[in-house]
């Protein structure tokens, strides 16, 4: 088999295209112009890069489909192209072809598609999977030094096939989702949507901001995947998140619950702004904040005693401790929503007669959400799932040290986290 043989069979060639010269080009001397993010080291490197270039042509009188209406017709003339493929080993790899138009009675003069590209791209198909598969587990910064391509090109490939791929995600079985936000930079924040049913923990939608807008924005495209706003039978988020009473007015039929990690928090720090209120006298208890924060379950023995000690040496604290641990156990013992509704009620009022200012806020807090705090107990769903996402976006932008702006930022969530039909845009480009 000679070499335009295997080649052909390798990019998988058909009619009317087939290998008109093959270069092996060995390295040149001439140092490349810099890419950015790319060290003095690399440059050089990339100086010693090998090049094959496969020139492809096809016979004359052939004919080529419209790319509107398919109609077969022939080529009205040519322009030459070129497209970057994956490495052939050591050898970076270049098709070149000369593109025909076609002169299409319904349509017009139209470029033909090629079987190995999409349209006005300068990469091959596969190479942008390489570039898309890469990307899930490297910054475009750093995908972009592996291949030796600037990273406003990369970028510009994620951007197409996650904008393809969420094109194609279907939510019309969702029924359960959560709210969460993150930050971005300083002040500026993103809502996380994400689906809470058990066959699939994904990201559904990320938008900028964290106001009534982003449930509006997240809403209308909920609809466009063919999701259905009346499914939903729950919702979840903290009790930060400004717009909650907005989630109801446009999920009718939903039950909110509160994360109960949220409101576990929410106690937390009631009781660390106790002891912070203490240490101005105590200066002892500065060094015992997650001894009070921590389940007593986790403590080792010689832990346990010493909070034990504390809590009869400086009530204070030891009372604000144990509203937080009556509090945990709401969430673990009561087996109906009556009951958590009648220990609640009277945790309340403890910590309101307390003559602890922390806790009388965070009693106020929990009488504010009493409601969707106790629809836990009838639906127990909590937002640890997006916890978990959250996790993951942190590692991203951590790994990324920042984006150049937030719509990266949410093109990387998808890529990573989101419920996008990604493996489906890849084989159809």
């Amino acid at each position: 088999m000679d070499q335009n043989a295997l080649f052909t069979i390798a990019l998988n060639l058909s009619a009317p295209w087939k290998i008109l010269e093959i270069k092996f080009i060995e390295p040149t001397v001439v140092v490349p112009k810099n890419i950015k993010g790319m060290s003095e080291q690399d440059r050089l490197r990339n100086a010693e890069r090998k090049q094959l270039h496969i020139y492809l042509t096809f016979d004359r009188g052939s004919k080529f489909a419209c790319p509107d209406c398919g109609e077969m017709v022939s080529a009205y003339d040519t322009s030459p192209h070129q497209w970057r493929h994956l490495n052939f080993f050591e050898y970076e790899c270049y098709i070149h072809a000369d593109l025909p138009r076609v002169k299409c009675h319904e349509h017009g003069v139209k470029t033909v598609n090629v079987p190995w590209a999409r349209p006005s791209s300068g990469f091959t198909l596969l190479f942008e999977s390489m570039v898309v598969l890469l990307s899930q587990q490297m910054t475009p910064t750093e995908v972009a030094r592996t291949v030796y391509e600037h990273d406003t090109l990369i970028w510009r490939i994620l951007k197409h096939y996650v904008g393809k791929a969420r094109e194609y995600s279907d939510f019309s079985n969702v029924t359960a989702i959560g709210f969460d936000e993150t930050s971005t930079k300083g002040q500026n924040y993103i809502t996380v949507v994400a689906n809470l049913d058990a066959d699939n923990h994904k990201v559904l939608y990320v938008t900028e901001g964290k106001d009534k807008g982003a449930v509006d924005r997240f809403k209308e495209d909920f609809i466009s995947h063919k999701g259905a706003p009346e499914k939903i039978t729950v919702t979840t988020s903290d009790m930060a998140i400004g717009f909650i009473d907005h989630v109801k007015e446009n999920f009718i039929n939903s039950e909110q619950v509160i994360d109960k990690f949220h409101v576990i928090k929410a106690i937390n720090n009631g009781v660390d702004a106790v002891r912070k209120d203490e240490v101005k006298e105590k200066s002892f208890l500065k060094q015992t904040k997650y001894l009070w924060l921590r389940n007593e379950k986790t403590l080792s023995e010689k832990q346990l005693q010493l909070k034990m000690d504390l809590m009869r040496k400086h009530p204070k604290v030891g009372r604000a401790y144990s509203m937080r641990v009556e509090l945990q156990n709401i969430y673990e013992e009561s087996t109906t929503r009556m009951e958590a509704e009648e220990r609640l009620d009277k945790l309340c009022s403890w910590m309101r007669h307390s003559r602890l200012e922390p806790m009388k806020k965070v009693a106020s807090t929990l009488k504010n959400h009493k409601e969707q705090i106790l629809n836990y107990f009838e639906n127990k769903y909590t937002n640890a799932i997006l916890e978990g996402l959250n996790s993951i976006i942190q590692n991203v932008k951590r790994k990324a040290r920042g984006f150049r702006n937030t719509q990266n930022f949410i093109l990387m969530i998808y890529l990573v986290t989101g419920d996008i039909k990604l493996d489906y845009v890849l084989r159809h480009g």
